[in-house]
């Protein structure tokens, strides 16, 4: 582990903060520019002394969890928190999954199609949201009348008997069945 290049990033990491930028107040007069060590401390769930003794290269070797705490509370880039993690003389946890929100322009944008069906998946294929053309065409593949998050996407569902049979009407005078992919769908209108 090289102490005192890990003290060194976390000091000037810690500098580089403003109170604002983690949504603390600003406080009284600061001698010093950034964060203090206590706030640093407190946004990151562990105590003064112990981030303290590893600002001034004196602490032991930190875990992979205070590592992360360090690197939210910080507000590391993914490229920064795999340094610090190397700093460390660890290997970087993986990061977190896929996200599991859809944005707010992207439900606006369902909203405003309602003659497409439409799904939006994570990067895991998991349905997170969808429009209610598409809840009807997809009513004979799901199971719960809420079809939560969580559902599957299977692309072969476009070309499934009950999924065809059930939207047979809307389909005629297409030139088939629509095909959908993660990046682009081929519908008729």
């Amino acid at each position: 582990m090289a102490r005192q290049e890990l003290a060194c990033f976390l000091r000037d990491r810690r500098a580089d903060l403003r109170p604002a930028d983690v949504g603390l107040p600003a406080g009284p007069r600061r001698r010093t520019p950034g964060l203090r060590r206590e706030e640093v401390a407190r946004l990151a769930s562990m105590s003064v002394e112990y981030y303290a003794r590893i600002e001034q290269a004196r602490g032991p070797r930190p875990s992979p969890r205070i590592l992360d705490a360090l690197a939210g509370a910080l507000r590391l880039t993914p490229a920064e928190r795999t340094h610090l993690f190397r700093l460390a003389g660890t290997s970087p946890a993986p990061p977190p999954g896929p996200a599991r929100q859809v944005r707010p322009y992207v439900a606006d944008l369902l909203r405003r199609i309602p003659e497409a069906g439409a799904v939006v998946t994570d990067a895991s294929y998991d349905v997170i949201a969808w429009n209610p053309l598409a809840e009807a065409l997809w009513a004979t593949s799901r199971t719960s009348p809420t079809w939560p998050g969580g559902v599957s996407w299977n692309p072969a569902w476009a070309g499934a008997p009950a999924v065809r049979s059930s939207a047979t009407s809307w389909w005629r005078g297409c030139a088939g069945p629509p095909t959908a992919t993660p990046v682009t769908s081929r519908w008729c209108s």
